[in-house]
Protein backbone atom coordinates (compact mmCIF):
# COMPACT_ATOMS: atom_id res chain seq x y z
CA UNK A 1 0.00 0.00 0.00
CA UNK A 2 3.10 2.17 0.96
CA UNK A 3 3.90 1.94 -2.77
CA UNK A 4 0.73 4.16 -3.89
CA UNK A 5 2.53 7.51 -2.50
CA UNK A 6 5.80 6.75 -4.64
CA UNK A 7 6.08 10.13 -6.43
CA UNK A 8 3.44 11.95 -4.52
CA UNK A 9 4.86 15.25 -3.76
CA UNK A 10 1.71 17.16 -1.65
CA UNK A 11 3.05 19.61 0.79
CA UNK A 12 5.93 19.66 -1.14
CA UNK A 13 7.35 22.67 0.32
CA UNK A 14 11.16 23.54 -0.44
CA UNK A 15 13.24 26.72 0.41
CA UNK A 16 13.60 29.64 -2.16
CA UNK A 17 16.55 31.20 -2.64
CA UNK A 18 14.11 34.37 -1.86
CA UNK A 19 11.36 34.13 0.54
CA UNK A 20 8.56 35.47 -1.88
CA UNK A 21 5.44 35.58 0.09
CA UNK A 22 2.30 34.94 -2.36
CA UNK A 23 -0.18 35.60 1.11
CA UNK A 24 1.39 39.16 0.94
CA UNK A 25 0.82 39.76 -2.74
CA UNK A 26 -1.77 37.62 -3.91
CA UNK A 27 -3.48 37.95 -0.34
CA UNK A 28 -3.18 41.43 1.12
CA UNK A 29 -1.90 43.23 -1.80
CA UNK A 30 -4.70 41.16 -4.36
CA UNK A 31 -2.50 41.20 -7.31
CA UNK A 32 -3.46 39.03 -9.91
CA UNK A 33 -2.01 35.69 -10.16
CA UNK A 34 -1.77 36.14 -13.93
CA UNK A 35 0.09 39.70 -13.44
CA UNK A 36 2.95 37.44 -12.47
CA UNK A 37 2.48 34.20 -14.34
CA UNK A 38 1.40 35.64 -17.55
CA UNK A 39 2.16 32.27 -19.54
CA UNK A 40 -0.85 30.57 -18.05
CA UNK A 41 -3.36 32.40 -19.75
CA UNK A 42 -1.46 32.40 -23.42
CA UNK A 43 0.39 29.01 -23.51
CA UNK A 44 1.19 25.36 -21.51
CA UNK A 45 3.29 26.58 -19.22
CA UNK A 46 2.43 29.47 -16.35
CA UNK A 47 6.08 30.67 -16.36
CA UNK A 48 8.30 31.84 -13.63
CA UNK A 49 7.76 35.75 -13.61
CA UNK A 50 11.52 37.52 -14.41
CA UNK A 51 13.25 39.89 -11.92
CA UNK A 52 11.97 42.33 -14.26
CA UNK A 53 8.33 41.85 -13.27
CA UNK A 54 9.51 42.02 -9.47
CA UNK A 55 11.29 45.93 -10.41
CA UNK A 56 7.93 46.90 -11.80
CA UNK A 57 7.09 47.71 -8.36
CA UNK A 58 9.96 46.95 -6.26
CA UNK A 59 11.83 49.70 -7.75
CA UNK A 60 10.09 52.25 -5.82
CA UNK A 61 8.38 49.85 -2.91
CA UNK A 62 11.44 48.49 -0.49
CA UNK A 63 9.82 47.32 2.56
CA UNK A 64 11.91 49.64 4.77
CA UNK A 65 9.97 50.02 8.03
CA UNK A 66 10.87 46.24 9.56
CA UNK A 67 14.71 46.76 9.32
CA UNK A 68 15.08 50.19 10.79
CA UNK A 69 15.40 52.19 7.65
CA UNK A 70 17.06 49.01 5.40
CA UNK A 71 15.86 47.63 2.31
CA UNK A 72 14.58 44.58 3.04
CA UNK A 73 16.62 41.47 2.78
CA UNK A 74 14.57 39.60 0.43
CA UNK A 75 14.17 42.77 -1.69
CA UNK A 76 17.61 43.35 -1.36
CA UNK A 77 18.43 39.87 -2.69
CA UNK A 78 16.32 40.91 -6.35
CA UNK A 79 18.38 44.13 -6.48
CA UNK A 80 21.81 42.13 -6.12
CA UNK A 81 20.54 39.57 -8.52
CA UNK A 82 19.72 42.36 -10.94
CA UNK A 83 23.23 44.10 -10.26
CA UNK A 84 21.03 47.36 -9.05
CA UNK A 85 21.86 50.24 -7.26
CA UNK A 86 18.94 51.37 -5.43
CA UNK A 87 20.68 54.36 -4.61
CA UNK A 88 21.90 55.56 -8.08
CA UNK A 89 18.96 53.81 -9.31
CA UNK A 90 21.50 51.77 -12.21
CA UNK A 91 22.17 48.55 -13.12
CA UNK A 92 25.34 46.92 -13.35
CA UNK A 93 24.82 44.35 -16.10
CA UNK A 94 28.60 42.43 -14.81
CA UNK A 95 27.12 41.67 -11.63
CA UNK A 96 23.85 39.75 -12.86
CA UNK A 97 23.08 36.80 -11.46
CA UNK A 98 19.71 34.37 -12.15
CA UNK A 99 18.12 33.44 -9.28
CA UNK A 100 17.93 29.82 -8.70
CA UNK A 101 14.29 29.27 -7.86
CA UNK A 102 13.30 25.50 -6.69
CA UNK A 103 10.07 23.80 -8.87
CA UNK A 104 7.57 22.48 -6.48
CA UNK A 105 5.27 21.62 -9.01
CA UNK A 106 6.90 18.52 -10.79
CA UNK A 107 4.94 16.38 -13.62
CA UNK A 108 6.67 13.56 -15.40
CA UNK A 109 7.92 14.16 -18.75
CA UNK A 110 5.54 11.57 -20.15
CA UNK A 111 2.46 13.88 -19.19
CA UNK A 112 1.37 16.63 -21.28
CA UNK A 113 -0.60 19.67 -19.31
CA UNK A 114 -1.46 23.00 -20.71
CA UNK A 115 -2.39 25.81 -18.37
CA UNK A 116 -4.02 28.14 -20.87
CA UNK A 117 -6.76 25.04 -22.18
CA UNK A 118 -7.79 25.07 -18.51
CA UNK A 119 -7.38 28.52 -17.33
CA UNK A 120 -9.00 29.75 -20.83
CA UNK A 121 -11.08 26.72 -22.17
CA UNK A 122 -12.16 25.50 -19.10
CA UNK A 123 -12.24 28.17 -16.53
CA UNK A 124 -16.27 28.23 -16.08
CA UNK A 125 -16.77 24.64 -16.26
CA UNK A 126 -13.37 24.38 -13.44
CA UNK A 127 -15.13 27.45 -11.31
CA UNK A 128 -18.73 25.15 -11.12
CA UNK A 129 -16.98 22.22 -10.87
CA UNK A 130 -14.51 23.23 -7.98
CA UNK A 131 -17.40 25.33 -6.29
CA UNK A 132 -14.92 28.49 -6.76
CA UNK A 133 -15.96 32.18 -5.54
CA UNK A 134 -16.65 34.99 -8.44
CA UNK A 135 -13.46 36.64 -6.68
CA UNK A 136 -10.99 33.38 -6.37
CA UNK A 137 -8.60 32.98 -9.56
CA UNK A 138 -9.66 29.80 -11.52
CA UNK A 139 -5.71 29.12 -10.15
CA UNK A 140 -6.47 27.91 -7.09
CA UNK A 141 -8.54 24.88 -8.53
CA UNK A 142 -5.63 22.80 -8.69
CA UNK A 143 -3.21 25.00 -6.76
CA UNK A 144 -5.25 25.71 -3.71
CA UNK A 145 -5.50 28.99 -1.59
CA UNK A 146 -2.43 30.56 -2.82
CA UNK A 147 -3.55 33.76 -0.94
CA UNK A 148 -3.30 32.30 2.03
CA UNK A 149 0.40 30.79 1.78
CA UNK A 150 3.14 32.52 3.62
CA UNK A 151 5.26 30.24 1.11
CA UNK A 152 4.15 27.98 -1.76
CA UNK A 153 3.80 24.84 -1.26
CA UNK A 154 2.33 22.03 -3.81
CA UNK A 155 -1.55 21.78 -2.54
CA UNK A 156 -2.99 18.53 -4.75
CA UNK A 157 -1.25 15.49 -5.57
CA UNK A 158 -1.17 15.65 -9.72
CA UNK A 159 -1.59 12.19 -9.69
CA UNK A 160 -3.27 10.66 -12.64
CA UNK A 161 -5.96 9.52 -11.04
CA UNK A 162 -6.61 13.06 -9.27
CA UNK A 163 -6.34 14.33 -13.36
CA UNK A 164 -8.92 11.45 -14.38
CA UNK A 165 -11.25 11.99 -11.61
CA UNK A 166 -11.59 15.87 -12.48
CA UNK A 167 -12.62 15.01 -16.14
CA UNK A 168 -14.64 12.31 -15.66
CA UNK A 169 -16.94 14.78 -12.92
CA UNK A 170 -16.16 18.27 -14.65
CA UNK A 171 -19.50 19.03 -17.13
CA UNK A 172 -18.18 21.12 -19.93
CA UNK A 173 -19.45 24.61 -20.50
CA UNK A 174 -19.77 24.90 -24.61
CA UNK A 175 -22.06 27.00 -25.08
CA UNK A 176 -20.66 30.45 -26.55
CA UNK A 177 -17.11 28.88 -26.13
CA UNK A 178 -15.11 29.52 -28.67
CA UNK A 179 -12.73 26.66 -28.53
CA UNK A 180 -15.75 24.07 -28.68
CA UNK A 181 -17.34 26.20 -31.44
CA UNK A 182 -14.20 25.10 -33.83
CA UNK A 183 -14.74 21.46 -32.62
CA UNK A 184 -18.58 21.36 -33.72
CA UNK A 185 -18.10 23.97 -36.73
CA UNK A 186 -15.09 20.78 -37.76
CA UNK A 187 -17.91 17.46 -36.80
CA UNK A 188 -20.20 19.09 -39.17
CA UNK A 189 -17.32 19.40 -41.71
CA UNK A 190 -16.34 15.86 -41.22
CA UNK A 191 -20.54 14.44 -41.44
CA UNK A 192 -20.63 16.62 -45.15
CA UNK A 193 -17.27 14.92 -46.28
CA UNK A 194 -16.01 18.45 -46.41
CA UNK A 195 -12.15 18.89 -46.42
CA UNK A 196 -10.17 18.80 -42.84
CA UNK A 197 -7.20 19.70 -41.92
CA UNK A 198 -5.11 19.66 -38.55
CA UNK A 199 -4.88 22.98 -38.58
CA UNK A 200 -8.58 23.39 -38.13
CA UNK A 201 -8.48 20.77 -34.84
CA UNK A 202 -5.52 22.97 -33.43
CA UNK A 203 -3.04 21.64 -34.87
CA UNK A 204 -0.79 25.09 -35.26
CA UNK A 205 -0.76 25.25 -31.35
CA UNK A 206 2.85 25.82 -30.46
CA UNK A 207 2.68 23.34 -27.73
CA UNK A 208 1.71 20.50 -29.72
CA UNK A 209 4.53 19.79 -30.82
CA UNK A 210 7.03 21.98 -28.46
CA UNK A 211 6.30 20.94 -24.65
Amino acid sequence: MGMWDTGVHTGYQPVQPIKFSHELHAGTNQIDCQYCHAGAFKSKNSTIPSLNVCMNCHKSVQATEKYDGEISPEIQKIYTALGYDPATMTYDHSKEKPVEWVRVHNLPDFAYFNHSQHVVVGEEAIRKEKGLKPNEPVCFACHGPVDTMEEIYQYSPLTMKWCVNCHKDTKLEVKGNAFYDKIIEAHEKIKKGEKITPAALGGLECGKCHY
